[in-house]
């Protein structure tokens, strides 16, 4: 949307008169700030939870894993709580409102729903701290990707027989590539 302002209309002067005789201008209504004088804008905000400096990939496989619970404030601001399953490979935090989203629900999305779940938590991680106004660097999305891949090609590779193994690892690839893809067009930021 455009928005466009009047222009501001200067007096008009004959051309005669001189800048010092004009009057100054009014003052206009000032608002005093209600907080102690010493203060800065800074300091008289919310306390925000930030992003940690650091390996942002790093923090983002903690989470992924439980090795760091979820931030203090993280169910508030997000609406759900992540809980942990324990699977063959280790702890997974997960979304209890995710699931395997494939269009047209072509492949084995039951299969990869776990993978999914735990996918969806860390893109809701990243939403969050963009919400707080510290986004994480583009490690981060890179991690949580990495792992759902590696938790698709884990399940690929626990099934028994040969065929089953090569179905499952070929929608593992399927699947990956185009999370991957998609992150990459979005610029490896918040979804």
């Amino acid at each position: 949307m455009i928005i466009r302002n009047n222009p501001v209309r200067q007096p008009l002067t004959s051309g005669t008169e001189s800048t010092a005789a004009r009057p100054a201008p009014t003052a206009r209504n000032v608002v005093k700030d209600s907080f102690s004088s010493g203060t800065a804008a800074a300091q008289r905000t919310g306390a925000v939870t930030g992003a940690p400096p650091g390996d942002h990939g790093k923090l983002m496989s903690e989470y992924l894993t439980g090795a760091r619970p979820p931030p203090a404030d993280f169910e508030k601001v997000m609406g759900y709580k992540p809980y942990a399953i324990q699977t063959p490979h280790g702890q997974r935090m997960q979304d209890p409102l995710g699931d395997a989203s494939v269009p047209g629900k072509i492949g084995p999305d039951k299969e990869f729903d776990p993978a999914a779940k735990t996918h969806d938590y860390g893109y809701d991680l990243l939403r969050y701290y963009d919400r707080k106004g510290t986004p994480l660097k583009p490690e981060a999305r890179k991690a949580a990707d990495a792992q759902f891949r590696r938790d698709m090609f884990d399940y690929a590779n626990d099934q028994k027989g040969a065929m089953a193994k090569f179905k499952f690892r070929a929608w593992a690839q399927i699947y990956a590539t185009a999370v991957e893809l998609n992150s990459r067009v979005q610029g490896y930021g918040p979804p």
